[in-house]
């Protein structure tokens, strides 16, 4: 028991030593082996009667096992280098993302490019904007009346010149506007009173007109047509063209008219119209009196000044 108990002290001592070379490893490599040495020179004054040669040779054994220590140190630094390599990986493993975000801001830039490809889009808002405008200008259908008027008859004679005033008119119709301007007289008639019509020359003057156009079967004079432009300038200047019915004495016959005027500030058309007429075109007999000493002729003027309104 004495052998086996000086064997585990001079274990115990060997053990001692190793944690201490672990502790100082700035320690120079012989300091352990000097103290290996002194402790096993120790050993054998000690309990050299009591050790046999085998036991020398285990106590040899925990000498090479002592050394083994060695190799731990270097196990430990060669752990503590191992975690460098993989901060060196974790560096390329950031580095990695940085191509990606340079590459999609690329994709952003270039994503704008069919945009700009798009311009023809406004071609398409302009065309409903082309709508809209076109829209107050549909026309706008206005009944129409004869405001005022001033209307003669003139003709000539073997004798004189002579004047009648028509003094019973009547005239209605429709406007056609756009944008507030006259642009069309549609479906109008003009009618005029026979017995309306009064010389200055007296009563025996009418009675011949009145007999000419057999006024007690064929009371009025009527023209009438459906459609007649109406042009207007910038100064405001007007002229109107039509080709309407002329009826007087039971005769009827297409009379082409013009008239000129200008368009007032108020929207009414200040119009005026002159057209020669022969009374035969319509089966009349032109006035013969005091026994056939006084004929008139045969063609005759109408005048016009009238102002068309909206009613």
């Amino acid at each position: 028991m004495k052998k086996y108990s000086l064997l585990l002290i001079a274990f115990c001592m060997v053990i001692t030593t190793v944690f201490v070379q672990c502790k100082n490893p700035k320690t120079d490599d012989t300091q352990p082996e000097t103290q290996i040495n002194s402790s096993t020179s120790e050993v054998p004054s000690q309990v050299e009667q009591y050790i046999d040669s085998s036991d020398v040779k285990d106590i040899d054994s925990l000498e090479t096992n002592i050394d083994e220590p060695e190799p731990i140190v270097a196990e430990k630094e060669i752990k503590t280098e191992k975690p460098k390599s993989p901060v060196i990986d974790k560096k390329t493993t950031t580095e990695k993302p940085e191509s990606p975000v340079v590459a999609k801001p690329e994709t952003t830039v270039e994503s704008p490019k069919p945009v700009e490809n798009d311009k023809p889009t406004p071609v398409i808002v302009d065309k409903p904007q082309d709508k809209v405008v076109e829209k107050p200008e549909a026309p706008v259908n206005a009944a129409f009346t004869m405001k005022s008027v001033k209307a003669t008859v003139q003709g000539t004679s073997s004798l004189h010149e002579w004047e009648s005033n028509i003094t019973k008119i009547e005239g209605k119709g429709t406007f056609e506007l756009e944008d507030e301007v006259v642009t069309l007289v549609k479906d109008a008639e003009i009618k005029i009173t026979v017995k309306g019509i009064i010389s200055e020359k007296g009563d025996k003057m009418d009675k011949k007109t009145y007999e000419t156009f057999n006024s007690d079967k064929y009371p009025y004079i009527t023209y009438s047509f459906n459609n007649a432009a109406v042009k207007t300038n910038d100064s405001q200047a007007v002229q109107m063209d039509t080709n309407g019915t002329l009826s007087m004495a039971g005769v009827s016959k297409s009379v082409p008219i013009s008239a000129v005027g200008k368009k007032l500030p108020n929207g009414d058309l200040h119009l005026t119209v002159s057209k020669k007429l022969k009374m035969t075109d319509f089966g009349m007999e032109p006035p013969v009196m005091l026994l056939g000493t006084i004929k008139v002729g045969d063609e005759v003027t109408v005048n016009f000044d009238f102002i068309l309104a909206k009613s």
